[in-house]
Protein backbone atom coordinates (compact mmCIF):
# COMPACT_ATOMS: atom_id res chain seq x y z
CA UNK A 1 0.00 0.00 0.00
CA UNK A 2 2.86 2.36 0.80
CA UNK A 3 4.27 1.83 -2.68
CA UNK A 4 0.86 2.53 -4.26
CA UNK A 5 0.38 5.69 -2.18
CA UNK A 6 3.89 6.87 -3.04
CA UNK A 7 3.25 6.29 -6.76
CA UNK A 8 -0.05 8.19 -6.55
CA UNK A 9 1.69 11.04 -4.73
CA UNK A 10 4.44 11.41 -7.38
CA UNK A 11 1.83 11.15 -10.14
CA UNK A 12 -0.13 13.98 -8.55
CA UNK A 13 3.02 16.09 -8.25
CA UNK A 14 3.89 15.43 -11.91
CA UNK A 15 0.40 16.46 -13.03
CA UNK A 16 0.55 19.61 -10.91
CA UNK A 17 3.93 20.52 -12.40
CA UNK A 18 2.61 19.89 -15.90
CA UNK A 19 -0.43 22.07 -15.29
CA UNK A 20 1.76 24.76 -13.74
CA UNK A 21 3.98 24.73 -16.84
CA UNK A 22 0.95 25.09 -19.11
CA UNK A 23 -0.38 27.90 -16.98
CA UNK A 24 3.04 29.53 -17.20
CA UNK A 25 2.83 29.78 -21.01
CA UNK A 26 1.42 33.15 -22.04
CA UNK A 27 0.87 34.96 -25.32
CA UNK A 28 0.95 38.56 -26.43
CA UNK A 29 0.02 40.17 -29.75
CA UNK A 30 1.67 43.24 -31.18
CA UNK A 31 1.10 44.31 -34.78
CA UNK A 32 1.07 41.26 -37.02
CA UNK A 33 3.07 39.04 -34.68
CA UNK A 34 2.14 36.79 -31.82
CA UNK A 35 4.65 36.34 -29.00
CA UNK A 36 4.64 33.39 -26.67
CA UNK A 37 6.54 34.00 -23.46
CA UNK A 38 7.14 33.04 -19.87
CA UNK A 39 8.03 35.14 -16.87
CA UNK A 40 11.34 34.49 -15.14
CA UNK A 41 13.04 36.06 -12.15
CA UNK A 42 15.17 38.21 -14.45
CA UNK A 43 12.39 39.22 -16.82
CA UNK A 44 10.39 38.00 -19.82
CA UNK A 45 11.60 35.11 -21.94
CA UNK A 46 10.05 35.14 -25.44
CA UNK A 47 9.90 31.50 -26.47
CA UNK A 48 8.21 31.77 -29.86
CA UNK A 49 7.30 34.42 -32.43
CA UNK A 50 4.61 33.69 -35.02
CA UNK A 51 3.80 35.95 -38.00
CA UNK A 52 0.01 36.22 -38.10
CA UNK A 53 -0.09 37.29 -41.72
CA UNK A 54 1.94 37.02 -44.90
CA UNK A 55 1.66 40.79 -45.48
CA UNK A 56 3.10 43.78 -43.66
CA UNK A 57 5.72 41.75 -41.79
CA UNK A 58 8.93 42.97 -43.43
CA UNK A 59 10.05 44.44 -40.11
CA UNK A 60 10.05 42.52 -36.86
CA UNK A 61 10.58 44.79 -33.89
CA UNK A 62 10.78 42.45 -30.93
CA UNK A 63 9.26 44.30 -27.95
CA UNK A 64 11.56 45.47 -25.16
CA UNK A 65 8.76 44.99 -22.65
CA UNK A 66 5.77 42.71 -22.31
CA UNK A 67 3.08 43.68 -19.79
CA UNK A 68 5.50 46.11 -18.18
CA UNK A 69 8.32 43.58 -17.75
CA UNK A 70 11.68 43.67 -19.58
CA UNK A 71 12.35 41.13 -22.33
CA UNK A 72 15.69 39.52 -21.45
CA UNK A 73 15.80 36.24 -23.37
CA UNK A 74 14.83 34.77 -26.77
CA UNK A 75 14.48 31.18 -27.95
CA UNK A 76 12.66 27.88 -27.59
CA UNK A 77 12.48 26.51 -24.04
CA UNK A 78 13.76 23.11 -25.25
CA UNK A 79 16.68 24.69 -27.11
CA UNK A 80 19.73 23.77 -25.08
CA UNK A 81 22.15 22.19 -27.55
CA UNK A 82 23.04 23.05 -31.17
CA UNK A 83 23.77 19.39 -31.90
CA UNK A 84 20.12 18.52 -31.36
CA UNK A 85 18.80 18.79 -34.90
CA UNK A 86 15.17 18.49 -33.80
CA UNK A 87 15.20 21.70 -31.76
CA UNK A 88 12.94 24.43 -33.16
CA UNK A 89 14.13 27.99 -33.67
CA UNK A 90 12.49 31.17 -32.37
CA UNK A 91 9.78 30.89 -35.03
CA UNK A 92 8.99 27.25 -34.27
CA UNK A 93 10.70 25.93 -37.41
CA UNK A 94 13.58 23.59 -38.15
CA UNK A 95 14.79 22.37 -41.54
CA UNK A 96 16.04 18.83 -41.79
CA UNK A 97 13.85 17.55 -38.98
CA UNK A 98 11.24 16.10 -41.30
CA UNK A 99 12.47 14.23 -44.35
CA UNK A 100 10.08 13.31 -47.14
CA UNK A 101 11.31 11.25 -50.08
CA UNK A 102 14.91 12.21 -49.38
CA UNK A 103 14.10 15.94 -49.46
CA UNK A 104 14.50 17.97 -46.29
CA UNK A 105 11.60 20.31 -45.66
CA UNK A 106 10.77 22.83 -42.94
CA UNK A 107 8.91 21.39 -39.97
CA UNK A 108 6.33 24.18 -40.43
CA UNK A 109 6.32 25.25 -44.14
CA UNK A 110 3.58 27.88 -43.71
CA UNK A 111 5.39 29.76 -40.96
CA UNK A 112 8.77 29.33 -42.67
CA UNK A 113 7.36 30.91 -45.83
CA UNK A 114 6.11 33.88 -43.83
CA UNK A 115 9.45 34.27 -42.03
CA UNK A 116 11.05 34.62 -45.48
CA UNK A 117 9.21 37.93 -45.87
CA UNK A 118 10.84 39.39 -42.77
CA UNK A 119 13.70 41.57 -44.00
CA UNK A 120 14.74 43.23 -40.76
CA UNK A 121 14.82 41.86 -37.23
CA UNK A 122 15.32 44.27 -34.37
CA UNK A 123 16.40 42.74 -31.04
CA UNK A 124 15.84 45.13 -28.09
CA UNK A 125 18.79 46.26 -25.98
CA UNK A 126 17.19 44.61 -22.96
CA UNK A 127 17.96 41.12 -24.32
CA UNK A 128 21.02 39.53 -22.72
CA UNK A 129 20.52 35.90 -23.70
CA UNK A 130 19.59 33.86 -26.78
CA UNK A 131 19.30 30.08 -27.04
CA UNK A 132 21.79 28.05 -29.18
CA UNK A 133 19.42 27.55 -32.15
CA UNK A 134 17.40 30.75 -31.80
CA UNK A 135 18.03 31.95 -35.38
CA UNK A 136 18.92 28.65 -37.05
CA UNK A 137 17.33 28.00 -40.45
CA UNK A 138 15.96 31.50 -41.04
CA UNK A 139 16.41 32.58 -44.64
CA UNK A 140 19.48 34.54 -45.72
CA UNK A 141 19.56 38.21 -46.64
CA UNK A 142 17.96 39.68 -43.52
CA UNK A 143 19.22 42.52 -41.35
CA UNK A 144 19.71 41.86 -37.66
CA UNK A 145 21.44 43.35 -34.63
CA UNK A 146 23.27 41.94 -31.61
CA UNK A 147 22.68 43.91 -28.37
CA UNK A 148 25.46 44.81 -25.96
CA UNK A 149 24.47 42.17 -23.41
CA UNK A 150 24.46 39.12 -25.72
CA UNK A 151 27.78 37.37 -25.18
CA UNK A 152 27.02 33.69 -25.79
CA UNK A 153 25.59 31.57 -28.64
CA UNK A 154 26.57 34.17 -31.24
CA UNK A 155 29.19 32.37 -33.34
CA UNK A 156 27.20 29.19 -33.90
CA UNK A 157 24.19 30.94 -35.48
CA UNK A 158 25.26 34.34 -36.78
CA UNK A 159 27.93 32.81 -39.02
CA UNK A 160 25.68 29.89 -39.95
CA UNK A 161 23.09 32.19 -41.56
CA UNK A 162 24.48 34.68 -44.06
CA UNK A 163 22.83 38.04 -43.39
CA UNK A 164 22.47 41.20 -45.44
CA UNK A 165 23.64 43.24 -42.49
CA UNK A 166 24.66 42.52 -38.90
CA UNK A 167 25.01 45.42 -36.52
CA UNK A 168 26.69 44.72 -33.20
CA UNK A 169 26.30 47.26 -30.43
CA UNK A 170 29.49 49.25 -29.91
CA UNK A 171 29.00 48.51 -26.20
CA UNK A 172 29.19 44.74 -26.76
CA UNK A 173 32.47 43.71 -25.11
CA UNK A 174 32.71 40.31 -26.79
CA UNK A 175 32.19 40.68 -30.55
CA UNK A 176 32.42 43.06 -33.49
CA UNK A 177 31.98 42.85 -37.28
CA UNK A 178 34.54 44.12 -39.80
CA UNK A 179 34.58 43.49 -43.56
CA UNK A 180 31.87 40.89 -43.11
CA UNK A 181 33.97 38.96 -40.59
CA UNK A 182 32.76 38.14 -37.09
CA UNK A 183 35.67 38.98 -34.79
CA UNK A 184 36.45 39.04 -31.10
CA UNK A 185 36.16 42.53 -29.64
CA UNK A 186 39.94 43.03 -29.73
CA UNK A 187 39.98 41.96 -33.39
CA UNK A 188 42.46 39.13 -32.82
CA UNK A 189 40.15 36.14 -33.34
CA UNK A 190 38.04 35.51 -36.44
CA UNK A 191 35.10 33.11 -36.12
CA UNK A 192 33.63 33.20 -39.61
CA UNK A 193 31.52 35.28 -41.99
CA UNK A 194 28.21 36.96 -41.31
CA UNK A 195 27.80 37.97 -44.98
CA UNK A 196 28.19 35.85 -48.09
CA UNK A 197 31.29 37.05 -49.93
CA UNK A 198 33.27 35.34 -52.72
CA UNK A 199 36.62 36.84 -51.74
CA UNK A 200 37.34 37.63 -48.11
CA UNK A 201 40.42 39.57 -47.04
CA UNK A 202 40.88 38.94 -43.32
CA UNK A 203 41.63 42.10 -41.26
CA UNK A 204 45.30 42.57 -40.36
CA UNK A 205 44.50 42.58 -36.62
CA UNK A 206 43.57 38.88 -36.71
CA UNK A 207 46.07 36.42 -35.22
CA UNK A 208 43.76 33.38 -35.01
CA UNK A 209 41.16 31.80 -37.30
CA UNK A 210 38.94 29.61 -35.15
CA UNK A 211 35.92 27.92 -36.71
CA UNK A 212 36.28 24.43 -35.31
CA UNK A 213 35.73 22.81 -31.92
CA UNK A 214 34.66 25.57 -29.54
CA UNK A 215 34.11 29.29 -29.60
CA UNK A 216 36.39 31.87 -28.03
CA UNK A 217 38.20 31.08 -24.80
CA UNK A 218 35.56 32.80 -22.69
CA UNK A 219 32.54 30.92 -24.01
CA UNK A 220 31.83 27.38 -25.10
CA UNK A 221 29.88 27.30 -28.34
CA UNK A 222 29.49 24.52 -30.87
CA UNK A 223 31.02 25.69 -34.13
CA UNK A 224 29.52 24.39 -37.34
CA UNK A 225 30.90 23.95 -40.84
CA UNK A 226 28.96 26.84 -42.39
CA UNK A 227 31.20 29.63 -41.09
CA UNK A 228 32.69 30.27 -44.56
CA UNK A 229 29.83 29.10 -46.75
CA UNK A 230 29.75 31.15 -49.96
CA UNK A 231 33.41 32.12 -49.72
CA UNK A 232 35.54 31.11 -52.72
CA UNK A 233 38.86 32.62 -51.59
CA UNK A 234 40.03 33.41 -48.06
CA UNK A 235 43.09 35.68 -47.86
CA UNK A 236 45.03 35.59 -44.58
CA UNK A 237 47.36 38.37 -43.39
CA UNK A 238 50.86 37.59 -42.13
CA UNK A 239 49.67 38.37 -38.58
CA UNK A 240 47.76 35.04 -38.37
CA UNK A 241 49.62 32.60 -36.10
CA UNK A 242 46.97 29.96 -35.53
CA UNK A 243 44.45 28.46 -37.96
CA UNK A 244 41.70 25.96 -37.16
CA UNK A 245 39.19 25.74 -40.01
CA UNK A 246 36.32 23.38 -40.60
CA UNK A 247 33.97 24.43 -43.38
CA UNK A 248 31.39 22.93 -45.75
CA UNK A 249 33.14 24.85 -48.47
CA UNK A 250 35.68 24.18 -51.22
CA UNK A 251 37.29 27.57 -50.87
CA UNK A 252 40.88 28.45 -51.63
CA UNK A 253 43.04 29.77 -48.82
CA UNK A 254 45.86 32.21 -49.54
CA UNK A 255 48.32 33.73 -47.10
CA UNK A 256 50.56 36.80 -47.26
CA UNK A 257 53.98 35.76 -48.60
CA UNK A 258 55.53 37.54 -45.64
CA UNK A 259 53.99 35.12 -43.16
CA UNK A 260 56.51 33.34 -40.96
CA UNK A 261 53.88 30.84 -39.81
CA UNK A 262 52.07 29.52 -42.91
CA UNK A 263 52.57 28.89 -46.60
CA UNK A 264 49.90 28.47 -49.26
CA UNK A 265 50.06 26.60 -52.53
CA UNK A 266 47.33 26.02 -55.11
CA UNK A 267 44.66 27.07 -52.61
CA UNK A 268 45.90 24.82 -49.80
CA UNK A 269 47.52 25.94 -46.55
CA UNK A 270 50.24 24.31 -44.45
CA UNK A 271 52.34 25.14 -41.40
CA UNK A 272 55.84 26.33 -42.27
CA UNK A 273 57.39 25.08 -39.03
CA UNK A 274 56.24 21.46 -38.90
CA UNK A 275 54.86 21.02 -42.42
CA UNK A 276 51.39 20.09 -41.11
CA UNK A 277 48.57 20.40 -43.64
CA UNK A 278 45.99 22.88 -42.32
CA UNK A 279 43.53 23.28 -45.18
CA UNK A 280 43.21 21.36 -48.43
CA UNK A 281 41.67 22.87 -51.53
CA UNK A 282 40.24 20.11 -53.67
CA UNK A 283 38.17 19.95 -56.82
CA UNK A 284 35.90 17.17 -58.03
CA UNK A 285 37.13 14.68 -55.43
CA UNK A 286 40.83 15.09 -56.28
CA UNK A 287 42.87 15.56 -53.09
CA UNK A 288 46.17 16.88 -54.44
CA UNK A 289 48.37 17.39 -51.39
CA UNK A 290 50.82 20.24 -52.10
CA UNK A 291 54.55 19.53 -52.21
CA UNK A 292 56.11 20.90 -49.03
CA UNK A 293 53.59 19.28 -46.70
CA UNK A 294 55.33 16.87 -44.31
CA UNK A 295 52.36 15.69 -42.24
CA UNK A 296 48.73 14.98 -43.06
CA UNK A 297 46.97 15.28 -39.67
CA UNK A 298 43.70 13.79 -38.51
CA UNK A 299 41.86 17.03 -39.35
CA UNK A 300 42.97 18.98 -42.40
CA UNK A 301 39.79 20.70 -43.52
CA UNK A 302 38.58 19.09 -46.75
CA UNK A 303 34.89 18.99 -47.57
CA UNK A 304 33.65 16.07 -49.61
CA UNK A 305 34.98 12.63 -50.44
CA UNK A 306 38.15 11.63 -52.26
CA UNK A 307 38.14 9.71 -55.51
CA UNK A 308 41.87 10.20 -55.80
CA UNK A 309 44.50 11.31 -53.29
CA UNK A 310 47.95 12.39 -54.44
CA UNK A 311 50.63 12.32 -51.72
CA UNK A 312 53.96 14.03 -52.58
CA UNK A 313 57.38 12.70 -51.52
CA UNK A 314 57.63 15.46 -48.91
CA UNK A 315 54.97 13.78 -46.72
CA UNK A 316 56.51 11.67 -43.92
CA UNK A 317 53.47 11.00 -41.72
CA UNK A 318 49.81 10.29 -42.49
CA UNK A 319 47.23 10.39 -39.70
CA UNK A 320 43.98 10.28 -41.60
CA UNK A 321 43.55 9.58 -45.29
CA UNK A 322 41.38 6.48 -45.37
CA UNK A 323 38.49 8.29 -43.68
CA UNK A 324 37.95 10.35 -46.82
CA UNK A 325 37.92 7.33 -49.17
CA UNK A 326 34.15 7.03 -49.11
CA UNK A 327 33.61 6.45 -52.83
CA UNK A 328 33.81 3.08 -54.57
CA UNK A 329 37.33 1.96 -55.54
CA UNK A 330 39.31 5.07 -54.51
CA UNK A 331 42.91 5.62 -55.59
CA UNK A 332 45.93 6.86 -53.65
CA UNK A 333 49.05 7.92 -55.57
CA UNK A 334 52.22 8.06 -53.47
CA UNK A 335 55.19 9.89 -54.98
CA UNK A 336 57.75 9.10 -52.27
CA UNK A 337 60.08 6.12 -52.48
CA UNK A 338 60.09 6.00 -48.70
CA UNK A 339 56.54 5.28 -47.47
CA UNK A 340 55.10 7.75 -44.95
CA UNK A 341 54.17 6.21 -41.61
CA UNK A 342 50.53 5.61 -40.70
CA UNK A 343 49.42 6.64 -37.22
CA UNK A 344 46.93 4.79 -35.02
CA UNK A 345 44.19 7.23 -36.01
CA UNK A 346 44.69 6.10 -39.61
CA UNK A 347 44.28 2.39 -39.00
CA UNK A 348 41.32 2.89 -36.67
CA UNK A 349 39.41 5.30 -38.93
CA UNK A 350 35.72 4.82 -39.47
CA UNK A 351 35.68 4.92 -43.25
CA UNK A 352 31.95 4.87 -43.92
CA UNK A 353 28.56 3.77 -42.72
CA UNK A 354 28.36 1.11 -45.43
CA UNK A 355 29.02 -2.57 -44.87
CA UNK A 356 30.93 -3.34 -48.05
CA UNK A 357 34.70 -3.61 -48.25
CA UNK A 358 36.62 -0.48 -49.31
CA UNK A 359 39.20 -1.53 -51.90
CA UNK A 360 41.88 1.14 -52.19
CA UNK A 361 44.41 0.98 -55.01
CA UNK A 362 47.73 2.51 -53.96
CA UNK A 363 50.16 3.45 -56.73
CA UNK A 364 53.79 3.60 -55.58
CA UNK A 365 57.17 4.22 -57.29
CA UNK A 366 58.99 1.30 -58.93
CA UNK A 367 60.82 -0.96 -56.52
CA UNK A 368 58.88 0.32 -53.50
CA UNK A 369 55.95 -2.10 -53.30
CA UNK A 370 57.48 -4.28 -50.57
CA UNK A 371 58.34 -1.27 -48.41
CA UNK A 372 54.80 0.08 -48.63
CA UNK A 373 53.23 -3.31 -47.88
CA UNK A 374 55.35 -3.59 -44.72
CA UNK A 375 54.66 -0.01 -43.57
CA UNK A 376 51.01 0.41 -44.53
CA UNK A 377 49.57 -2.36 -42.39
CA UNK A 378 45.92 -2.02 -41.38
CA UNK A 379 44.96 -3.00 -37.83
CA UNK A 380 42.34 -5.65 -38.58
CA UNK A 381 41.31 -5.88 -34.93
CA UNK A 382 39.24 -2.74 -35.48
CA UNK A 383 35.75 -3.47 -36.83
CA UNK A 384 35.82 -0.69 -39.44
CA UNK A 385 39.40 -1.39 -40.47
CA UNK A 386 38.49 -4.96 -41.36
CA UNK A 387 36.72 -3.53 -44.39
CA UNK A 388 39.82 -1.72 -45.69
CA UNK A 389 41.93 -3.45 -48.34
CA UNK A 390 45.08 -1.95 -49.88
CA UNK A 391 46.29 -3.15 -53.30
CA UNK A 392 49.77 -1.83 -54.11
CA UNK A 393 50.80 -1.30 -57.74
CA UNK A 394 54.19 -0.02 -58.88
CA UNK A 395 54.29 2.60 -61.64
Amino acid sequence: KKIIYAAMFFLAITMMCGNAEKAEAKSYKAGKFKYQYKNTKKGVWITKITPLSSKGISKLNIPAKVKGKKVVKLGNTNDKDTTDHTTLNLFGVRIGYYEEGGIYTPSNPKVHKRVAKIKKIRIPDSVVSITPSCFFDVQEGKEINIPKGVKKEVVNQFTRVKWKKVKISSKNKTYKVKKGCLLSKNGKVMYGLVYKKKRVVVPKTVTMIKTMGTGDAAHSETIHGLAFLGCETLVLPKSVKNVCIFSYSMMKVEVDSGSQYFASKDGSLYDKKDGRLVWLYQTDGIFNIPDGVREIPYHFGPYGWAKKIIIPASVKKVANIVQYCYVKDPVIVCKGKEPPTLSKEQTNSVVSLRDEVINITVYVPKGCKDAYEKTWVIDKSNVSSKRINFTFIEQ
